[in-house]
């Protein structure tokens, strides 16, 4: 018998998750865990309470989107307590790039179950560091993607939409945030080299996806030991409105305007001049102002019954 805790978000899959929370922990149950319930309400309640119970814990289970497998990041990574996912979010681009079903509870308790026999895939993560972080999960680690230009304007202002759901809500909100856009300036270190350039999109991705299925970054892989910087030339408004719909496929990668470099250590400030960089998310979630340094982290979270991509 395995003892697992498990996190639920009762506001995920437009308000599904409760239901969700429930059947995976009755599913648990049911095949002989015992079952320990560490949601507490917020974000960093939740999170305290499964730092305190991980040395007791076989497994850690999270039930909901990316902004709950981010939480299952914080606790797990660079730890030997592995991650179990229950995919039922509005946005579920980890569990996607990792194979895992999404809204099907038994075949994910399945994977998980598996994983605990043996079937466990290690994964890199990011790893942020800096003043700016936010608390109480400092450093932050992530799954997906850190944004830290208007992908992170965008990125903020869709994570606190209700409706729409899914990609539609980061189209509503690329129209909100093209109407107060100005070029940032930014000073980038990439193992080493600084440069400093006008910018739009800044983003450092771990895997191909964000946003609910967007290719920001076609090409990453969260087993090859490295990062991807994205970073945008400044662009018009309307080029900005014309790139965002190419991240659904991945076109994007063949804009001469648009930089990739893969790297282990990349460091974002802001530049002389321009605009102020927003303050950075990652999987979706405040991670903080710059400047920040992001490290890859290979081999960082056995998940449970992943088939990595």
């Amino acid at each position: 018998m395995s003892k697992v805790g498990v996190i639920t978000n009762p506001t995920s899959g437009s308000g599904r998750g409760m239901a969700w929370g429930h059947e995976t922990l009755a599913e648990l149950a049911a095949r002989g865990h015992q079952v320990h319930d560490l949601s507490r309400g917020s974000w960093a309640a939740s999170y305290e309470a499964a730092v305190k119970a991980r040395r007791g814990l076989d497994a850690l289970v999270v039930v909901g989107g990316d902004g709950m497998v981010h939480l299952g990041l914080q606790v797990c990574a660079e730890k030997k307590l592995p991650l179990g996912i229950v995919a039922a979010g509005s946005g579920d681009d980890v569990a996607a790039t990792l194979g895992l079903p999404i809204h099907d509870v038994k075949d994910a308790v399945t994977r998980i179950e598996g994983g605990l026999r043996g079937d466990v895939t290690a994964i890199d993560v990011g790893r942020i560091s800096g003043g700016g972080v936010e608390r109480p999960a400092a450093p932050r680690y992530f799954g997906a993607v850190m944004s830290a230009g208007i992908d992170a304007a965008v990125a903020s202002y869709a994570r606190r939409l209700t409706r729409p759901r899914g990609p539609m809500k980061y189209k509503v909100a690329t129209a909100r945030e093209l109407t107060r856009f100005k070029p940032y300036s930014a000073t980038v270190t990439v193992d080493g080299k600084t440069w400093t350039q006008t910018a739009t999109l800044v983003a450092v991705a771990n895997s191909p996806v964000f946003g609910g299925g967007l290719r920001i970054s076609p090409d990453s892989s969260v087993v090859d030991g490295h990062l991807e910087l994205v970073l945008a030339e400044a662009l018009s408004k309307p080029d900005i409105a014309r790139l965002f719909p190419k991240l659904s496929d991945g076109s994007h990668a063949s804009d001469p305007r648009i930089t990739f470099i893969k790297a282990k250590k990349i460091v974002i400030a802001q530049g002389p001049g321009g605009a102020t960089l927003p303050p950075a998310t990652a999987d979706g979630e405040l991670v903080g102002a710059v400047p920040l340094t992001v490290e890859v982290v290979p081999r960082a979270v056995r998940v449970l019954g992943a088939r990595a991509r």
